[in-house]
Parts: structure tokens; sequence; C-alpha cells
């Protein structure tokens, strides 16, 4: 049983559009994932307390989110 050239270029075509898509979708998660960091720590320093305990909480927030720094 032979896949023909085009079957094999379609399922390439196929899985570029599906890894494509995957990856959109984590990267949207990680956008919202910082965001809400973000306005955490906008919050911290809202409520006066000291920039390097609000960055450190920041940080960790981001290694919680699991993707890499924006």
């Amino acid at each position: 049983m032979s896949i023909s050239k085009s079957n094999r270029v379609m399922a390439a075509c196929a899985f570029c559009f599906g890894l494509a898509f995957s990856m959109s979708a984590f990267a949207a998660t990680c956008e919202e994932c910082w965001q809400g960091c973000f306005a955490q720590r906008q919050a911290c320093r809202a409520a006066g307390s000291p920039a390097s305990v609000c960055t450190a909480n920041y940080n960790a927030c981001g290694r919680r989110c699991g993707c890499q720094i924006p």
C-alpha cells in the first residue's frame, strides 16, 4: 500500500496547520496568565507594598504560568 505524493503533502499541511493552531492557543493562554500577574503587581503597588515584594510576587506568578517571560 503506497501513499501518493499528494496525500503526503496534504498530511504534512494538515499537521502543520494543527501545530500552528495549538501553538496559537498556548500563546493566548500565556498572554492571559501574564496579564493577570501584571494586574496583581499593579494592585500590590497600589496597596503601598515595596516594589521589591511586588516584583518578586510578579515573577513567582509568571513562573506558575509555565510560559516564557514576555
